[in-house]
């Protein structure tokens, strides 16, 4: 059974789910504590839940923790990541630091239907939009990686407009 990646999931609904399963809505929110503020890669890291209840996690959801395939570094110090987006397919996310702030960019789609010469994006084709999941994983991955918090978002990817 194919399970679902619980990061495409708001806090709401994900309440909503919790409820269903007949547990407490704020389980929940300490979920979202373990994944998104703790860096966690395990259901079985999120101590202050029962055995019971990070069962049930994982027969229903996956973490769906990016691979570091590779990663380059710039002589700016700029840090480019290929993730295994964990279905055959690659993307890419920059990490640029700065004065101000630590920046990263994310991918949103595998591929890219505009052709343009100048991106290798364009000679992959294009094969699918990222999940909100997936985008956001991108962050946690870097900020996991480099134990450091990101300040500022870009997200690259193209989406044609239709009228």
């Amino acid at each position: 059974m194919e399970t679902l990646n619980i990061k495409d999931y708001d806090l709401d609904k994900l309440k909503e789910i919790f409820l269903s399963l007949g547990e407490k809505a704020y389980r929940a929110e300490q979920v979202f504590q373990w994944i998104y503020k703790e860096h966690i890669t395990s259901f079985d890291e999120m101590t202050n839940l029962s055995l019971e209840l990070r069962n049930k996690l994982k027969e229903k959801f996956s973490l769906h923790t990016f691979k570091i395939l590779k990663k380059q570094v710039s002589k700016d110090g700029t840090k480019k990541y290929l993730f295994d987006v964990l279905d055959g397919n690659c993307i890419e996310t920059v990490l640029m630091e700065y004065k101000y702030g630590k920046t990263i960019c994310v991918s949103t789609q595998i591929g890219c239907k505009m052709g343009c010469k100048f991106c290798a994006s364009t000679y992959v084709g294009f094969n699918r939009n990222l999940s909100s999941g997936e985008i956001v994983e991108q962050l946690l991955a870097i900020e996991r990686e480099e134990s450091i918090r990101i300040s500022n978002l870009v997200f690259m990817g193209i989406r044609r407009a239709t009228r």
